[in-house]
């Protein structure tokens, strides 16, 4: 059985190495259907801000003329 620690690894060191925010939402709905009590909402908020940090994406917007 997956403890809160477990998650916790997934989420802040598993999380950063998958390719989009998507696969994360996956990962969540299978760690969900493991474990009635796995609080889906609060994975999602801290896997993907540790996606966000490992992926310094800026966008640059700005039309040069």
């Amino acid at each position: 059985m997956m403890t809160r620690k477990h998650f916790e690894w997934v989420a802040d060191s598993v999380a950063p190495l998958v390719g989009s925010p998507i696969i994360i939402e996956r990962m969540a709905d299978e760690l969900e259907a493991m474990n009635p009590r796995f609080n889906k909402e609060k994975f999602l908020r801290r896997a993907i801000e540790a996606w966000e940090r490992s992926h310094d994406i800026t966008i640059d917007d700005e039309i040069p003329y």
